[in-house]
């Protein structure tokens, strides 16, 4: 257990767990992997837009400006686990010189990129401009509730429990909400979609519910004790859900939308899936 903190004392439990060697090199290779990857797809969603047809562009552009918010975000998280951390005496030992280390900048980012990650599913599934801005308001308003509670609680991670516990399941009640909005959404994307299409979104429902799902075990994770398998445990599952929630995400719609595209005969998706001629007819198959 760790010590509980003085009162106005940080409540991150990363500021009262000292590491071994190895838990704070794998906490510095999660973060280093998570926002290299970010900044690294940023190219290849701007280059996949280009193959699409020019109404579903905005998609994969989206999914670029997503990138650099969560990379930026992630490079500041890692800015401060390395800035928050000193050896001494076989062990990095957190608060080092009074700097420490926080996941508020993880909520920041979410209050921005969920919203975009929610608006590109309506743009995917093609809904009209009226169900698009109608759903996508639900949504929004949602997924903000959602992570403004949850902020509220993650404050108790190190000391109060239950408030820990309470502001987490008011936020569950608003995911449950979010869940019911993007099942909306998804069964008009499939009754929208050309016959080839209509397993995606139904399949991309059952993703979105385990990867934002990993979001509160990471949450609830200091419950489980204070030790630094923990902590380093609480930033692979955090960053798991970064990669999943929105790059991986980012590339099914991506990969969607050019099938979609080449079945609506668009020259550039046609060849970027190299089934040339064929695709003209067009096919009845894009596995």
């Amino acid at each position: 257990m760790i010590t509980r903190p003085a009162p106005g004392a940080p409540t991150s439990i990363e500021n009262y767990v000292a590491l071994t060697a190895t838990q704070y090199e794998l906490g510095s290779l999660i973060l280093m992997v998570s926002y290299g990857a970010q900044f690294a797809f940023i190219l290849f969603f701007l280059a996949s837009a280009t193959q699409l047809a020019p109404r579903y562009r905005i998609v994969p552009v989206l999914s670029a400006v997503v990138m650099l918010s969560s990379g930026l975000s992630l490079l500041r998280e890692a800015t401060l686990w390395q800035d928050s951390y000193s050896y001494a005496e076989g062990l990095y030992r957190p608060m080092s010189e009074g700097n420490t280390f926080s996941n508020v900048f993880r909520y920041g980012n979410w209050f921005i990129t969920t919203p975009i990650l929610l608006v590109q599913l309506g743009l995917a599934m093609a809904l009209d401009r009226a169900q698009r801005h109608r759903r996508s308001t639900r949504m929004i308003a949602a997924t903000t509730l959602m992570i403004a509670t949850g902020m509220a609680g993650q404050f108790g991670e190190s000391d109060d429990w239950g408030r820990l516990n309470l502001w987490g399941l008011v936020s569950t009640v608003f995911f449950v909400w979010l869940l019911v909005e993007v099942r909306g959404v998804l069964k008009i994307g499939i009754t929208g979609s050309p016959a080839p299409l209509r397993a995606w979104p139904g399949n991309l429902f059952w993703f979105f519910l385990a990867t934002w799902g990993l979001y509160p075990i990471a949450y609830a994770l200091p419950q489980l004790g204070a030790t630094g398998d923990l902590v380093v445990w609480r930033q692979f599952t955090f960053s798991v859900a970064d990669l999943t929630t929105k790059l991986l995400y980012g590339i099914i719609l991506s990969r969607f939308l050019l099938r979609r595209s080449a079945l609506e005969g668009h020259g550039p998706a046609v060849e970027a899936l190299g089934d040339g001629p064929a695709m003209a007819a067009p096919p009845t198959d894009f596995r």
